[in-house]
């Protein structure tokens, strides 16, 4: 009787393996196929199932499936892609059991598919080499649609990063991942890179699922959640992550380049809200400015807003009544003459508060959400309509005379128990839509509002401020309007390190300009080695600097111990004087999505340890920064990749590369390493980023190799850089053996650009120099950097330092100057 009943066992569990199983759908054997070369190729399988490989430029391939009896969806179904119109061109070859699909740019796809059953591979440039190829193929498992891949030996990278950034390994091999809408802040990007040279992008914002090799499992898919979905997704050729990331942005659209401004320090009203009105911002910032702080951004959190001027109870207005702004015109004014632009905020909350809502701009059924009557509808074209007509009637109309420079989206991201079966105004359910609505909100505020309707220039152009929006979460193809932030984070060393982590994971997603609450947001706030090590020092070298949240330990540096305030001085100075290196990276990550704060694996993808070396980043092409994510005065582990020796930004020591390092860090002193051949243009100290003089210009030279740097310029504030390419470049080019710096002449022009320059030199890792010449004159020697600078012109060699200052003459911008160490 035993036997029978562990026999019943058997064929129980057995038929339910195999019902399962036969529930999997996945594409069977070729029939047949339409289409051409441009538009793309529709291959038929037994059962009427329909694959749609077609080429979007000649670097990506477009990959789409279709069940019998289903239609594919529109192009326009998701907006995550900007481009459905970048050509290329699909070449078929018909070889009996498979066919071959080329693109016809050298370089570009190549892939075969198997005809039976229908399988895609994916080969490299060479073709010699398969990339990626298909297991299972493409499988419908009831609401599940999802792509099943061969294992292999990948390196995996990308897909955003999760709630409150809280990163962990920046190597996603060996774990399952979600990037779907359930807390707060999230980055949901459903694109990925491989170190062998391809990405991978998912064009759905149904609830996602990626296996990196997760129990023999590596898969890709969505869950329809019985409400659609299909299985759309982009393949990227490289072999270079960097031109990946191109191609990605290309796809979905360039990172929107802010007002050079939001690169300056950013600082809040959020731990003074009793008493945070004019009167205490001018006193703060004149305290700061005196004391040699800079400050370039004021940040308005609630206290601006009439009503309470709390998180409840207020609207989006200025609080003129209430006294706090008695006359917002005249404040405004006094921001701007004071080298200053402004952050207005908007908490999803007080939306029912403001000015022209209706209760049918609600989404359905919210009642589960806290202020559940005040849900915003981004799918409504009038609740965007809306949206933009409260900002521009209440404060960015320029008739009022108001201010506003950037505008802060707070708190949409708290709606995540709305029921999947919500139907919203768009008729898609809300499974479809939540990994959508940030997406919605940068596309209202920007694209359907602040290019639209400036009432300046054309749409998105002229003289109109560039917009700067950031909210608290993000979807793919938002980067072309807004930004995000990381949210309300911890203040712990811990919460130090994901952020370090996620804002390398926000540059791999075409985010560069990743946001945060530098030392974090709750209270207390951060204690003093804290703020040293991340409010200060990684801050500061992370794209947007903003020390923000409550508590009594306050984000001011004048609030602070001296030790604080002394570091707050050290970065700032850094922070500053490097901007216009800064400021070349922020148009790069427009240009190209280069990111800022570039992970490792960027340039050196090839390099098993730069696999591993997620706690530290390239700030640009030239620096290599390695925040100490504890109290400090402890050893940091660096890694210094090999092909060049790296300079000790600090002392100037040299160490070799290609090895890993300990090094110790003091509290306060962030490792930083810069390259041989390095050249890092910047200027002369000033309290905000309007005020940095344009008419000298400071190169930092690392000798060793060779180098180069194009510094990029503009107006820093219009549109007119892409409206009118009113932008200028200058090539710099060190030549070593000759011990030579040549600063071209500038290329381009616009409003404000200097006409004439002085040229600092510091050339860096020098045995010797008796004598410079500066476009064939003989420069004089001098003892000392200030006699140099007294007397205007000279230079001086500091043995100790290895150092030589050069200070040359002023020269037209149009005339190229070459500083010469002669022998």
């Amino acid at each position: 009787m035993l036997k029978v009943i562990k026999l019943l066992i058997v064929l129980t569990v057995l038929v339910a393996v195999n019902s399962a199983q036969a529930d999997v759908v996945s594409l069977g054997d070729y029939s047949s196929f339409s289409g051409d070369s441009v538009s793309g190729y529709v291959f038929k399988d037994i059962n009427d199932n329909k694959l749609r490989v077609s080429a979007s430029g000649g670097y990506i391939v477009r990959v789409q499936a279709a069940r019998a009896g289903e239609g594919f969806l529109a192009d326009d179904h998701y907006e995550m892609v900007a481009n459905h119109d970048m050509g290329g061109e699909l070449v078929m070859t018909d070889r009996g059991d498979r066919i071959a699909i080329n693109s016809i740019e050298p370089g570009g796809v190549s892939l075969v598919l198997s005809k039976n059953p229908m399988r895609l591979t994916y080969y490299s440039a060479d073709r010699g080499r398969a990339l990626l190829a298909d297991r299972d193929g493409i499988c419908w498992d009831g609401n599940r649609i999802y792509t099943d891949l061969q294992v292999s030996n990948d390196h995996f990278f990308g897909v955003g990063h999760p709630e409150y950034s809280r990163q962990g390994k920046l190597d996603l091999t060996g774990t399952e991942v979600k990037r779907n809408y359930e807390k707060q802040a999230p980055l949901l990007v459903p694109f990925y890179f491989s170190h062998k040279g391809y990405g991978i992008f998912m064009n759905s914002t149904f609830e996602n699922c990626f296996r990196f090799n997760v129990d023999g499992e590596y898969s890709f898919g969505i869950d329809g959640k019985g409400f659609g979905g299909q299985m759309d997704y982009y393949f990227i050729v490289g072999p270079k992550v960097a031109d990946i990331l191109d191609r990605y942005s290309q796809l979905t659209g360039r990172p929107r380049l802010p007002q050079k401004s939001m690169f300056g320090l950013q600082l809040s009203d959020k731990g003074s809200p009793r008493d945070s009105d004019e009167q205490w911002w001018m006193k703060t910032i004149n305290e700061h400015r005196a004391a040699g702080y800079p400050i370039d951004h004021i940040v308005n959190d609630n206290r601006w807003r009439a009503g309470s001027g709390a998180w409840a109870g207020s609207r989006f207005e200025w609080a003129i009544d209430e006294g706090r702004y008695p006359d917002p015109a005249r404040w405004c004014k006094w921001v701007k003459d004071n080298g200053l632009t402004m952050t207005l905020d908007l908490n999803r909350n007080s939306c029912a508060n403001s000015w022209g809502w209706k209760d049918e701009y609600n989404i359905p059924n919210a009642e589960c959400v806290n202020y559940g009557h005040s849900t915003p509808d981004y799918t409504s074209q009038a609740v965007r309509d809306w949206n933009w007509e409260l900002f521009w009637n209440k404060t960015f109309d320029p008739a009022l005379g108001y201010g506003g420079d950037a505008l802060w989206m707070d708190e949409p991201d708290d709606i995540g128990c709305i029921a999947d079966s919500t139907i919203m105004a768009d008729g898609r359910s809300w499974a479809e839509n939540k990994n959508n609505y940030f997406f919605l909100i940068a596309k209202a505020v920007v694209e359907q509002g602040w290019d639209n309707e400036n009432k300046n220039d054309p749409p998105g152009i002229g003289d109109a401020k560039r917009p700067f929006v950031w909210v608290r979460g993000m979807t793919a193809g938002g980067q072309r309007y807004a930004t995000h932030w990381s949210g309300d984070v911890n203040v712990t060393f811990e919460a130090m390190a994901e952020h370090v982590r996620a804002m390398q994971a926000s540059g791999l997603a075409a985010f560069p300009y990743y946001n945060h609450d530098a030392g974090g947001f709750h209270n207390p706030g951060p204690v003093d080695d804290l703020y040293r090590q991340w409010s200060m020092a990684f801050g500061s070298f992370s794209p947007i600097w903003r020390p923000h949240g409550p508590g009594k330990y306050d984000r001011w540096p004048l609030k602070r111990n001296e030790e604080c305030q002394a570091d707050a001085m050290v970065y700032s100075h850094l922070r500053y004087e490097m901007m216009p290196y800064i400021y070349t990276l922020a148009w790069q990550a427009h240009d190209t999505a280069m990111p800022m704060a570039r992970a490792m694996v960027i340039d050196h993808q090839n390099e098993k340890e730069a696999w591993s070396r997620d706690m530290q980043y390239m700030w640009g092409p030239s620096i290599l920064v390695a925040p100490n994510c504890t109290p400090g005065n402890d050893d940091v582990s660096v890694w210094l990749p090999g092909g060049c020796d790296w300079y000790d930004l600090w002392t100037g020591k040299v160490y070799k590369g290609d090895q890993v390092i300990s090094y110790y860090a003091k509290t306060g002193v962030q490792p930083m390493f810069v390259k041989q051949g390095a050249i890092i243009p910047k200027s002369l100290y000033a309290t905000s980023t309007f005020w940095l003089p344009k008419d000298t210009l400071v190169l930092d030279v690392y000798a060793g190799q060779d180098g180069e740097f194009e510094l990029y310029e503009d107006d820093g504030v219009t549109e007119y850089f892409r409206s009118k390419d009113a932008c200028a470049i200058t090539g710099i080019k060190y030549d070593d053996k000759s011990g030579s710096v040549t600063v071209n002449a500038i290329k381009g022009s616009y409003d404000g650009i200097a006409q004439e320059r002085r040229y600092r030199v510091n050339f860096y890792g020098v045995e010797e120099a008796s004598q410079v010449i500066v476009n064939g004159e003989k420069l004089a020697g001098f003892g000392s950097i200030d006699e140099v600078i007294d007397n205007g012109t000279g230079f001086v060699y500091l043995a100790d330092k290895k150092q030589v200052f050069v200070m040359t003459k002023r020269y037209s911008v149009k005339v190229p100057v070459s500083v010469n160490l002669a022998d």
